[in-house]
């Protein structure tokens, strides 16, 4: 009977000796701390919530760049990560320039916003909007997708912020009830609005334009009343506020380009796993390609539903491109705007 004891407890000491080597075995294939996962699994990231703020209305490309971006970083995450999309500057009762402020300061996650906006912080971001900087959209790539994109990335990054991406606004094509704009004598003496920005102003000066800044909340009106001829805006932001509906001609041009900077706060970047920040920078990019190429599709989208309204649509001829750009050359010698912007900055998208 002992010997039988005996050898009934050998076995269940073997029995558990083999439970906890399985055991054992098992934390040393899948790491010290980690939770295991078998083939497929999606990396396990912590639980977090993005607010993504930009300045147009909800119903824009800027805002599906917003969704785009949160849709394929919860994918990539397994859902760990959610991305809310607060257009129009919500947060900020409207303010752009805050909407940034709140991502600088890291009470805003991500923001889109113009280098407009953006050059109120840092008049160099204002090199994106010289006069006629940009020959066509595949020049618009070349450079901001090269070196000259890389050199003002620097500039937006050091402000505290993360560069995701280069996203489009789209080339500023001037509105007006008075006339076509076929040649630089036609520009002459309209009372056009102009978006709030020294360069844009100069730019407007030399082209001989009667221009004067205005909240865009009240465009509609002052256009509807004749308090100004005409405005200057991409086209899917012109057309979201119905510009059509006062106003007669568009001169479909090169002569000022937008783009849109889409950034995260700089300290939360930094903060993330490896793996994290590789899957947003990731996203940020394609989001950002992605808008792009809905950017330019609403453009010609616009376009062709004004001229079925009735807009005459002017094109410039290389005479007339010429004439703009002789008139408006002053401005890359000019020395408040070559200091402003420097000349390593002016070069890197010129030369």
């Amino acid at each position: 009977m002992k010997k039988f004891l005996a050898l009934i407890l050998a076995l269940v000491m073997g029995l558990s000796l083999v439970a906890c080597g399985g055991g054992d075995t098992k934390k040393e294939e899948t790491g010290s701390n980690e939770p295991a996962q078998t083939e497929g699994d999606a990396p396990k990231f912590e639980k977090q919530t993005w607010k993504f703020t930009c300045s147009a209305t909800e119903n824009t490309c800027w805002a599906d760049m917003g969704r785009d971006f949160g849709q394929m970083v919860s994918e990539a995450t397994g859902g760990a990560v959610t991305v809310e999309v607060y257009a129009a500057d919500q947060l900020t009762a409207g303010n752009q320039t805050e909407g940034i402020q709140g991502v600088m300061d890291g009470t805003i996650e991500l923001s889109a916003h113009s280098n407009i906006i953006y050059s109120n912080f840092d008049k160099r971001l204002n090199v994106v909007s010289l006069p006629f900087l940009f020959d066509n959209f595949d020049d618009v790539d070349a450079k901001l997708d090269g070196d000259a994109g890389k050199a003002v990335g620097e500039v937006v990054e050091s402000m505290g912020l993360h560069l995701l991406g280069i996203a489009e606004n789209g080339f500023r094509h001037p509105t007006n009830s008075v006339r076509p704009i076929e040649s630089l004598a036609d520009m002459k003496g309209l009372k056009l609005r102009v978006a709030g920005s020294d360069l844009l102003n100069a730019e407007y000066d030399a082209w001989g334009a009667n221009w004067t800044n205005a909240n865009w909340s009240e465009v509609y009106t002052g256009l509807q009343t004749g308090t100004y001829d005409g405005q200057e805006n991409p086209l899917p932001t012109a057309d979201g506020a119905s510009i059509a509906e006062v106003q007669k001609y568009v001169t479909y041009w090169t002569g000022v380009y937008d783009c849109i900077f889409f950034t995260m706060n700089g300290e939360l970047y930094d903060s993330l796993d490896p793996e994290l920040q590789k899957i947003v920078d990731e996203c940020g990019l394609k989001a950002a390609q992605n808008q792009r190429k809905l950017e330019r599709e609403g453009d010609q989208e616009v376009l062709e539903k004004w001229k079925a309204a009735g807009v005459t649509v002017s094109e410039l001829s290389p005479e007339a491109v010429e004439e703009f750009k002789a008139a408006s050359a002053g401005i890359y010698e000019d020395p408040k705007f070559v200091e402003m912007m420097t000349p390593e900055l002016i070069a890197a998208f010129t030369e």
